[in-house]
């Protein structure tokens, strides 16, 4: 997903309600470098600070499906991998995408260290922690600088959606760290940045699907990428 200033949205309470009840149904690098020379009887010029340029900084470039890339409508098991076309505020590209999911019972340790007020806390007593796992590998070596991991789009084996705490601040549970931006050095071929996002609900109604929808991808299931535990 494009990368982009982290901003902490506000959630209303009746969202996160509901999502604790259960939830059962339903973003060209290049360096300017000035050098200067001295000659006799003149100062050294100053060099101006090196600069990398940042295109797509506020300006969405347009994605396209390629020959290297998945298709639209692309259906994968959990732990395959999609080449998909993906930008940074330095550059496009594509990078390979690899999702996984890991359902663990919700600590009551951890349940005390998150952001929510003690009544939803409360809530989230005896659930379960699904840990959505991103692994994002650079294809080709394009600067992907401090990109975001992709928000997939989570399904569970009712047909509905799990809960989440997108946007609540600081999300870090044992097992899944909130580190959802790409180091600075993710930038060479071959390069790997991993990812995890918390998700939850009951032990009995885990994410089953998971789907990539940004653009040139939609939401309908004939134009996603789609994950499937099988």
């Amino acid at each position: 997903m494009p990368t982009r200033p982290r901003v902490r949205h506000a959630v209303s309470a009746a969202l996160i309600g509901a999502a604790l009840a259960g939830c059962t149904t339903p973003d060209t690098s290049g360096q300017v470098k000035a050098a200067g020379s001295a000659t006799s009887g003149e100062a050294p010029s100053s060099t101006a600070p090196t600069s990398t340029e940042m295109p797509y900084l506020t300006t969405t470039p347009t994605l396209e499906v390629t020959d290297q890339t998945v298709k639209p409508g692309t259906k994968l098991k959990f732990g395959e991998q999609a080449i998909i076309p993906f930008y940074s505020r330095y550059a496009k590209g594509v990078v390979g995408l690899t999702v996984t999911v890991e359902s663990v019972k919700a600590p009551d340790a951890d349940i005390d260290g998150l952001p929510l007020k003690d009544e939803d806390k409360a809530k989230l007593r005896g659930k379960n922690f699904f840990f959505v796992r991103e692994k994002l590998t650079n294809v080709d070596g394009t600067n992907l600088a401090e990109v975001t991991a992709p928000i997939l789009t989570a399904k569970t084996k009712s047909g509905g959606w799990p809960g989440s705490l997108l946007g609540m601040g600081d999300s870090d549970v044992t097992g899944c760290e909130d580190q959802n931006f790409a180091p600075k050095d993710f930038s060479t071929k071959g390069a790997v940045f991993e990812a995890c996002r918390l998700h939850f609900g009951v032990a009995s109604d885990p994410i089953t699907s998971l789907a990539y929808t940004t653009q040139p991808y939609e939401s309908a299931d004939s134009r996603a990428v789609t994950w499937r535990n099988k």
